[in-house]
């Protein structure tokens, strides 16, 4: 009886970079958490972040998350009117954009989104998916990433203070002793600087850092 595969849980997910950070390798990785090592090199190689390069559990579950999700969306539902002028248009090299907004002009009373069309150009049920995707500019075979946004870069800080609640004194600089810290990342690099600026007079303090994890900040 062939063994029923098991995504990765969130908790799992949470102790890959735990280990990552230990430098394990992925086979060590794969018998504490007793999966195949294929499934772990999978998950770094799917869900690890594009823009930092490194893994983040929560953005890694939410990745899977809507990844199955899309797997088990149908193809855009198109009349054969709309697919035939879809088609018809993507190889005169029109772009999604532009049929989506001519198509209620050429054929009034129809319409169908620029989303729906790259849906639809790029779902694996398609037949000539492959060829559709040939008339698209950049002809991707699958369809990028336009990055990530604000609210998945923003990192999960316990007890986190917001900037906007420090005390007063703080923005007119009145004090020393108040100071600010940032860090200055390289997609090249997994070694980052860490800069601490004294508010008042202006004192920068930069340290180098091995890797861009927590520990090595603090």
């Amino acid at each position: 009886m062939q063994k029923q595969y098991h995504h990765l849980s969130l908790v799992e997910r949470e102790n890959i970079p735990e280990m990552l950070w230990k430098e394990e390798t992925i086979n060590h990785i794969a018998k504490a958490l007793n999966r195949n090592k294929s499934t772990i090199s999978r998950e770094l190689h799917h869900n690890a972040s594009p823009i930092y390069q490194c893994y983040m559990p929560h953005r890694a579950q939410k990745q899977a998350e809507t990844r199955r999700k899309q797997t088990r969306q149908h193809i855009p539902v198109m009349n054969s009117k709309i697919q035939s002028y879809v088609v018809t248009e993507l190889k005169e090299d029109w772009s999604p954009e532009i049929i989506a907004g001519r198509i209620p002009i050429d054929c009034p009373g129809r319409s169908i989104s620029h989303e729906g069309i790259y849906q639809y150009i790029y779902h694996p049920n398609t037949p000539n998916r492959h060829e559709l995707i040939n008339c698209l500019r950049r002809a991707h075979r699958r369809r990028k990433k336009k990055g990530i946004g604000r609210k998945e870069r923003n990192t999960k800080i316990p007890n986190r203070i917001p900037i906007d609640v420090r005390p007063p004194s703080v923005d007119v600089r009145s004090r020393f002793g108040d100071w600010e810290g940032d860090s200055l990342v390289s997609r090249k690099s997994i070694a980052a600087l860490n800069a601490l600026a004294e508010r008042k007079s202006r004192l920068l303090l930069l340290t180098k850092l091995k890797r861009k994890g927590t520990l090595e900040t603090l």
